[in-house]
């Protein structure tokens, strides 16, 4: 990882700061002939944040700018007595002749210190106008406090020898309010992490149908090899409170998701909670993961974000859309997430909830063809057929080959891909023949409830040996070098996705 560095120079305490405490009591050896130097690095991570803070200076997260950082201001501590702030200066150089610009703070009297044990409490960035623009977080034991965010959250333990020069690393963070879309600013390097933003919204219904806002919690780890890691958020809770009409209210939870390089996933837990409305068992109603890129599906335009939505009780209402089962639902839930086919640039998630006869579906699909109806079919093998044991799968442009039995015009049609993904099991339909139709904008929701025969439950089951696949974009499937125009080809596979298990 590079470091964007703020190197502070030489600091300095008065002895008398220290004289009402022993050696054994400040950890600082009180010698003044000995001195010592420390210098701070910083790592900038932008942040997307709208919540309080606990700690005072950390109420506002700074909003990230290109403006240039010209003063640090820094608190120390020794021996659990927390020193006077100290402001230094920035200068800043290519130091490392890479054409990289790295700040650091001009030489301060100030900050020359006995060789000692210290803490650095506070790091906060501020540019010429004195606006805050970068700040370090703290770990003050309460989870989601953003110090899950950084290696080493504040205070951070220095320990200082007679005539050193310590480097000691520091990372800071801002926020950019929509998709952090701007980042790598000149003055600094950084991993490429970006922060996403999540809202939950909740109901909750007695068992004759009435509806109440819901409260409750959440808590969000680190998805990693199958297994929750590090906790991001923990019983981050909705408030119920009356508003200037006296109705109960509640704004939805917001959270901020990591994002890195490749497939994130992210493992929830929402708990209801009991409001003054109503009265109920405290329990977890809603668990499970959500990738980065379903994540972004709530992304409504540059500047709006859709919650996701959950109804829990008598409300007899999915969840819109149902991303999270319910931890005891006896029904089996499973999840798509659809990656494109023949370049359509397609994403979709398919969700489907088998209980008994019974298949509730949705599917949420993006960067379809605009305007145009799209068949969707629930794929795979059955019993009796030569490939009764193979789990269906996802083609790939290998099937369009000519030794593989395809004609090689540069797509996968749906004859092609057969042999990976199998036969229709179920049509994904709206009525008879008709399936769902694009908006203006590529983006269509699907919900569909199935009552099945028996032999269209042996058909659709196991569902975790299944795909869903997606169909219809303009396409010239005459293949390169022809001068026709694209027409619509409605069964052309356009995103494909395996389900599993939620």
């Amino acid at each position: 990882m590079k470091h964007f560095r703020i190197t502070l120079m030489s600091i300095a305490m008065m002895a008398l700061l220290f004289s009402s405490c022993s050696k054994e009591e400040s950890g600082v050896d009180e010698n003044p002939s000995q001195k010592a130097t420390l210098s701070f690095g910083a790592t900038l991570n932008d942040m997307l944040n709208r919540r309080a803070q606990t700690k005072q200076h950390f109420s506002d997260l700074p909003e990230c700018s290109d403006a240039a950082p010209a003063t640090v201001m820094v608190v120390l501590s020794s021996g659990g007595t927390e020193m006077d702030p100290i402001t230094l200066n920035v200068l800043s150089d290519d130091l490392d002749d890479d054409g990289t610009m790295e700040y650091y703070t001009d030489y301060s009297d100030d900050l020359e210190l006995t060789p000692g044990t210290y803490e650095l409490e506070e790091f906060i960035v501020y540019d010429a106008s004195n606006n805050i623009i970068w700040i370090a977080p703290i770990d003050d034991d309460n989870s989601g406090e953003f110090d899950g965010y950084v290696a080493d959250a504040l205070p951070i333990t220095i320990n200082l020898g007679a005539g050193v020069k310590k480097y000691v690393d520091v990372e800071v963070l801002c926020y950019d309010q929509r998709m952090v879309n701007q980042y790598g600013y000149l003055f600094f390097d950084f991993e490429g992490k970006e922060i996403i933003d999540f809202c939950i919204f909740g109901n909750f219904c007695t068992p004759n149908g009435r509806h109440y806002v819901a409260s409750y919690s959440v808590d969000v780890w680190n998805y990693v090899d199958g297994q929750p890691t590090e906790q991001l958020y923990n019983d981050v809770t909705a408030e119920v409170v009356l508003d200037e009409n006296g109705d109960y209210m509640a704004e939805p939870v917001c959270l901020q998701l990591p994002d890195g390089e490749g497939d994130d996933e992210y493992y929830f837990e929402i708990t209801i909670l009991e409001s003054d409305e109503y009265s109920t068992t405290e329990r977890v109603v809603r668990a499970g993961t959500i990738t980065d890129t379903e994540v972004r599906s709530f992304f409504d335009g540059d500047d709006n974000l859709d919650y996701y939505h959950f109804f829990y009780g008598g409300c007899n209402q999915p969840d819109n859309p149902p991303v999270f089962p319910d931890p005891q639902d006896e029904a089996k839930n499973y999840k798509a997430c659809l990656k494109d086919l023949n370049d359509s640039g397609a994403i979709a998630f398919s969700y489907v909830r088998l209980e008994g006869n019974t298949l509730y579906t949705s599917v949420l699909a993006y960067n379809m063809e605009p305007g145009e109806m799209h068949p969707q079919h629930i794929h795979g093998f059955t019993e009796g057929s030569e490939a009764a044991e193979m789990a269906a799968s996802c083609p790939d442009i290998s099937d369009d080959a000519i030794a593989n039995g395809g004609n090689n015009n540069g797509f996968i049609e749906i004859g092609e891909g057969a042999s990976d993904y199998g036969p229709v099991q179920l049509a994904l339909n709206t009525s008879g023949s008709n399936f769902p139709m694009a908006s203006s904008s590529g983006m269509y929701f699907y919900e569909h409830t199935f009552t099945l025969s028996n032999a269209d439950l042996e058909k659709v089951t196991p569902l975790d040996k299944k795909v869903v696949v997606l169909h219809g974009m303009d396409a010239d499937l005459d293949g390169p070098g022809n001068a026709d125009d694209d027409d619509y080809e409605a069964t052309l596979p356009v995103a494909c996705g395996a389900y599993m298990m939620q």
